[in-house]
């Protein structure tokens, strides 16, 4: 029999408001998980224009619960604006980035999750290429003065669009402060390929992962419910030798959204017993 993967459960989330926090954070302690990702977007906790007092409490409330916080989504501004062809406009997402390292450093993380653009019809796509080469090397040393790492995800944004283009990306960008953020189910949902394929091809390069399911090319599953191979990609992970995080990224349920803390933890529990 297997070892267990030894990794770290952590919970993926854009927390809405306090009355959330108050209702769920505990539960997902309660379930087992080791640590929450929140989301830094306008109007959640933590924003953009508050995280500076956002950011200490949410650590504080975690704390409370034995939580830790390893990393932060970035959220939706850098899709937008990192492939912009305008400087200024990508000049935003520098900024944007710096405010969200500097929130995750408050929380006591050191990985930032950024999507490297939205795929748009009126960017050429080796353009695209081109300024998110230029981010990811302009970002980098932001990412040295917080002590933290970018990792750039293969979001649904649909940039790059193949395993060999995430490698010669991040191959491009050759900087140690930005990885790669592997989602195992956006690899299954977008028809991609195989994970276990990717985690192979990218070892090394991985800094943090997402767990969901999805049918091959068509919509996104609970755990355990769709076409992803767990035993290959748990696989996969041993032989790359990883150890880190490994997040759900649920929808919550309309009602007693509690039970889906505790089913997620047992399901990745069997997920990484496999």
């Amino acid at each position: 029999m297997s070892q267990r993967l030894n990794v770290k459960k952590g919970f993926s989330l854009v927390w809405d408001n306090e009355e959330m926090i108050a209702q769920l954070l505990g539960c997902i302690a309660q379930a087992g998980f080791d640590g929450i990702e929140p989301t830094f977007n306008p109007g959640k906790i933590p924003s953009p224009d508050k995280y500076l007092q956002q950011a200490p409490e949410l650590k504080k409330r975690c704390d409370d619960y034995g939580l830790t916080i390893p990393s932060l989504r970035a959220g939706g501004r850098p899709w937008t604006t990192i492939p912009s062809p305008d400087p200024k406009v990508r000049g935003e997402a520098l900024e944007h980035t710096r405010q969200a390292l500097e929130c995750l450093k408050l929380m006591g993380g050191s990985v930032l999750l950024v999507g490297p653009g939205q795929i748009q019809a009126d960017i050429a796509y080796d353009e695209h290429w081109k300024r998110v080469v230029e981010y990811g090397q302009r970002v980098s040393k932001i990412a040295e003065e917080f002590d933290a790492i970018i990792g750039l995800e293969n979001v649904e944004a649909r940039f790059p669009l193949s395993l060999k283009d995430w490698r010669d990306l991040i191959t491009a960008i050759n900087h140690p402060r930005v990885r790669m953020y592997l989602d195992v189910g956006n690899i299954t949902w977008l028809g991609l390929g195989f994970p276990e394929q990717w985690i192979a091809a990218l070892k090394g390069l991985i800094c943090q992962v997402h767990f969901k399911d999805a049918e091959f090319g068509g919509v996104l599953r609970n755990l355990l419910a769709g076409d992803v191979d767990w035993p290959a990609v748990v696989g996969a992970l041993r032989n790359s030798d990883y150890g880190g995080w490994i997040s759900v990224e649920p929808v919550w349920y309309h009602y007693a959204p509690q039970r889906l803390a505790q089913r997620l933890s047992h399901d990745l529990d069997a997920i990484f017993s496999l």
